[in-house]
């Protein structure tokens, strides 16, 4: 009879919605560029086969690697992550927080992206306003 490890070691190697996520988002940077995975393997130095399991989620990918690739698909490592949810601990604090820094990074894209003045005027009045509002 064949012995499974239920080890701790054993169960932090289990493969995790993230891991899964992460290696959706890396055949979506692959094809947003057209690269097949052949291309993309031969950039990193390893095997299409070694992408295909990281993209089916099969293989976790390390830091290490997950640099690599953000660098040859020219992406942010954040990318690889957005928007993945991530749950809230009992108090829903560690969500907020996430919620409340994506929510800021957005703010800033869309104040980036204003063209004129008096609407980003009326924006900045609006920010002015919420940021004086008791809570």
């Amino acid at each position: 009879m064949p012995k499974t490890d239920t080890s701790p070691a054993h169960e932090a190697r289990k493969l995790t919605d993230a891991d899964r996520f992460v290696g959706q988002r890396l055949r979506q940077g692959r094809r947003e560029l057209g690269l097949t995975q052949e291309a993309l393997a031969a950039l990193l130095g390893v095997t299409f086969q070694q992408i295909q399991k990281y993209e089916a989620g099969h293989s976790r990918m390390s830091a290490g690697r997950l640099l690599e690739i953000a660098q040859a698909l020219g992406r942010p490592i954040g990318w690889f992550y957005e928007p993945f949810e991530i749950a809230e601990n009992a108090d829903g604090a560690r969500g907020r927080d996430l919620q409340a820094h994506d929510l800021k990074r957005d703010a800033r894209r869309l104040v980036e992206e204003i063209g004129d003045v008096e609407s980003l005027q009326a924006a900045v009045r609006i920010l002015e306003a919420l940021a004086l509002k008791p809570r």
